[in-house]
């Protein structure tokens, strides 16, 4: 459906709140919870006890937590208590980022009390990032809704850099615990929830695809920003070229690090798809590895080849990708993706460094299968 022009705040929040993939959406926000209007009195013990994640080769549980925390832990609870899986994947990303921050928190705390801190400092030591700037809020401002007017910016500058020092906070917070938990600092005891969605039952249509069968059997989520994601996505091309009869992925674009550059590369991906030119534009950007964050949109349709004067009138319109980043965002929380880089394959969730070893497993394996049925199909001739 095509994007209408908005107004100068609608046009710019409005295209946020439906496409931008930011921490928050995916770990499950405290707003959800608040919304509920559910009062946490009457949570059983047994729930504030259970054995939520270790830190440094210690069990923690809710009773271990702040009082804030604590008290998020409890709603997170009440509303584990529904039986859909959604809810029970809900709590596992509520738990994963209760911990981080409980993490932040008890790393706050020892520099305020060994180095004398403030906690503002011992933040900035912990997570260093750039505030985000005014031309930081404009691309991003342009990115989400390039039809939206030029003069609408200036009422939501404000607002837009706001948000995106929150999504740097976040994706800061994300970083260090994550290199934390690759050194066994810490990890979850809880189990996510199984099993995936089948991919049959998930709407993949208008999305990118590589490959002649009709059904995917692999989906790569594109985040071409996030400090793994470029030397996977060029190990998993290469892959690709190796196993092209076994291999049918379909492309999920995925504004997910620095959505302020990632939501042009994203909107650009999808009409370099309605112009059959993704695989080359996705290939052209591999070749920008080094340089992805400072290249336009266009410069890498050019070196795609692709037909520049469509290509620019269908990222202008924004026709139908609005939606198709809304579908990209609902397919992450259906298959429950908190990092990135990810991928599913055979039935399982691939994320984080160090995915494309097991990949290579599953895909090892999915052939060793696929040859043992082969030869029982013969031997039964």
């Amino acid at each position: 459906m095509p994007l209408c022009r908005k107004s100068a705040v609608s046009g710019a929040l409005g295209g946020l709140s439906a496409s931008v993939l930011v921490w928050v959406s995916l770990h499950f926000s405290d707003s959800y919870f608040a919304n509920k209007n559910q009062s946490t009195e009457g949570s059983g013990s047994a729930a504030l006890s259970e054995h939520l994640f270790d830190y440094q080769g210690k069990p923690v549980s809710a009773q271990l937590l702040s009082k804030e925390l604590k008290q998020q832990f409890e709603r997170a609870s009440l509303a584990r208590e529904q039986v859909q899986r959604d809810a029970q994947l809900q709590f596992f990303k509520e738990v994963d980022k209760i911990a981080r921050l409980h993490i932040l928190e008890k790393e706050i705390a020892v520099r305020m009390s060994q180095q004398k801190q403030t906690a503002e400092d011992a933040e900035s030591e912990i997570l260093p990032r750039e505030e985000a700037t005014s031309d930081d809020a404009r691309r991003l401002y342009e990115a989400s809704d390039p039809s939206a007017p030029r003069e609408g910016f200036a009422p939501v500058r404000k607002q837009l850099v706001g948000y995106l020092n929150e999504v740097r906070r976040r994706q800061a917070l994300e970083n260090w615990s994550n290199g934390l938990r690759n050194n066994g600092e810490w990890a979850l005891k809880i189990n996510r929830p199984q099993p995936l969605p089948a991919l049959s039952s998930l709407n993949f249509s208008g999305l990118p695809r590589d490959g002649k069968s009709p059904q995917p059997n692999i989906v790569v989520f594109v985040d071409y920003l996030c400090q793994d994601c470029m030397p996977f996505l060029v190990e998993f091309a290469k892959k690709l070229n190796e196993h092209r009869v076994q291999l049918n992925p379909v492309y999920v674009p995925f504004p997910y690090t620095d959505p302020e550059i990632a939501m042009s590369i994203a909107r650009g991906s999808l009409c370099a798809q309605q112009s059959e030119g993704f695989s080359a534009f996705h290939m052209a950007a591999l070749t920008k590895a080094e340089l992805i964050a400072k290249v336009s949109v266009f410069d890498l349709a050019r070196q795609a080849g692709l037909p520049m004067s469509e290509f620019k009138n269908c990222y202008r319109s924004g026709e139908g990708l609005a939606e198709l980043l809304g579908r990209a965002q609902q397919l992450a929380r259906q298959v429950g993706l908190m990092q990135t880089p990810a991928m599913v394959y055979e039935g399982n969730l691939l994320e984080g460094a160090g995915i494309f070893k097991r990949f290579e497993e599953l895909l090892k394996n999915a052939g060793s299968a696929d040859q043992l049925t082969k030869r029982n199909r013969e031997n039964k001739r």
